[in-house]
């Protein structure tokens, strides 16, 4: 059985850079609700009959899926400047040759301007760490840049696409590697949530 790892452990996971990928071609969202886990789907059919592994599962710690950041005056509403929840995601996965898995993920994120906000812009930190044998083989953290149109305190923003090659031995049908999503908290950030026994907004099945 998969072992979910804690927060600190994937704060503390290792960043191995060389196994992602990121770009900002235009990503195309269906109506997929966030399971935990989540198989990803989409296997490229082209590859099925000599190499179709299955997907890698999603799973997102309910503590750091939620992301609240107040003034120096303490957290209460009206000193809160940004609040943002991963409320959905999207991704597939298809062969690239015959020993490396590619796969795709982007996250969607409802982020709100509080009444301590004093800027129009945010950059929301949030992190990927792969998971392999129920070992941390791999992090990185990527910054979501965030614009408030005139008027609106409530804005809906999907990630830029990443991109995560595995390798895959070509006779693998199961391939133990499993993702860990979320934003990156601080320790305060961290401490917050677990306090207020704060609950993901995400939908699950």
């Amino acid at each position: 059985m998969a072992r979910f790892f804690s927060v600190i452990d994937l704060f503390r996971g290792a960043r191995m850079g060389n196994i992602f990928r990121s770009s900002r071609c235009a990503w195309g969202w269906g109506a997929v609700s966030l399971l935990l886990p989540l198989a990803l789907t989409g296997c490229g059919e082209n590859e099925s009959m000599v190499f179709a592994p299955s997907c890698p599962e999603m799973h997102i710690p309910a503590e750091v899926a939620d992301y609240y950041n107040y003034s120096a005056k303490g957290p209460s509403f009206d000193h809160l400047v940004t609040h943002a929840s991963l409320t959905a995601l999207n991704g597939d996965c298809l062969a690239q040759g015959k020993k490396d898995l590619r796969t795709r993920l982007a996250v969607r994120m409802i982020v709100r301007r509080g009444p301590a906000a004093t800027s129009g812009k945010v950059s929301l930190p949030w992190f990927v760490v792969v998971v392999h044998n129920d070992k941390i083989v791999g992090k990185h953290v990527f910054a979501q840049d965030v614009t408030f149109p005139a008027g609106q305190d409530t804005v809906a923003v999907d990630t830029r696409l990443v991109t995560v090659d595995l390798p895959i031995k070509p006779t693998t049908v199961e391939n133990d590697y499993r993702f860990e999503v979320g934003f990156q908290l601080n320790h305060t950030q961290l401490a917050y949530n677990r306090e207020h026994n704060i609950t993901a907004t995400f939908l699950s099945k």
